[in-house]
């Protein structure tokens, strides 16, 4: 499924709103597919000669195998709806606690287009996850790691930035953005968090600049080591797909 947006990204060609107006030091970014939620989705197949439908598929194969005939045209509408959502408990913990902070604003950056902006609030507030003050930015077809640079530097505030993918290419653009904000004094510490296939977070590389006067404080806002928790049936809203929990490891 992630890798049909990838695809996706690549027919649309929209302005992306970049926000100037944050007041808060701190702000956490997260992808939504594979990082917030896992869901299905597909797209429709045409046969160019006939005009008539041909297929739907829902897996990057079956695209490549079709694209690389040019005798298709792919219909990418169904990637507008988020449809039976599975909640990556990990990751919407940490999502939950940082929306509900009056230190830190918090931002979706999701490769969809920004007319899934409403369904993504929509799932959102199912799951119990104030909405009132997040930034739901569609970047489809944008390179995160740019779209963050960017909106870093337009945002004298900002001093603290956590960001959360499942993606190696924009973990990859992340990085290369955080080495180019090293030029800024402000910008303390820059926490860069990969999604696993199970929904573990991983840390990757320093926090820091490699010369930054901050170095020796780099644990300063991280979050720790999260506590392994379950869900139970009944401590609170369960949205409209499934949920993945958190394993307990053994000892």
């Amino acid at each position: 499924m992630k890798l049909l947006f990838e695809n996706w990204r690549r027919f649309l060609n929209e302005d992306t709103v970049v926000p100037t107006d944050i007041n808060r030091k701190v702000i956490s970014i997260y992808d939504f597919d594979e990082t917030i939620a896992r869901s299905e989705g597909h797209i429709d197949v045409t046969d160019k000669e006939t005009g008539q439908h041909y297929k739907r598929i829902t897996t990057q194969q079956e695209y490549d195998k079709l694209a690389a005939t040019g005798d298709y045209e792919f219909d990418f509408s169904n990637l507008d709806y988020v449809i039976n959502p599975t909640e990556l408990v990990p990751v919407t913990k940490r999502l939950r606690s940082d929306a509900e902070s009056r230190h830190i604003q918090v931002m979706i950056l999701t490769a969809r287009a920004g007319n899934a902006e409403g369904e993504i609030q929509m799932y959102l507030d199912s799951i119990g996850i104030p909405t009132d003050i997040l930034y739901i930015v569609g970047c489809a077809g944008c390179n995160k790691g740019e779209y963050i640079e960017d909106l870093v530097r337009r945002n004298p505030t900002i001093e603290v930035v956590h960001f959360f993918d499942d993606s190696d290419t924009n973990i990859g653009d992340v990085q290369s953005a955080r080495e180019r904000l090293c030029d800024l004094d402000r910008l303390r510490f820059f926490f860069i968090n990969q999604v696993g296939p199970e929904a573990e977070i991983e840390k990757r590389g320093s926090a820091v600049c490699a010369n930054s006067k901050a170095a020796a404080l780099a644990d300063l806002f991280s979050p720790g080591d999260p506590k392994p928790e379950k869900y139970r049936p009944g401590t609170r809203r369960r949205g409209p797909g499934g949920m993945i929990v958190e394993k307990r490891r053994k000892k």
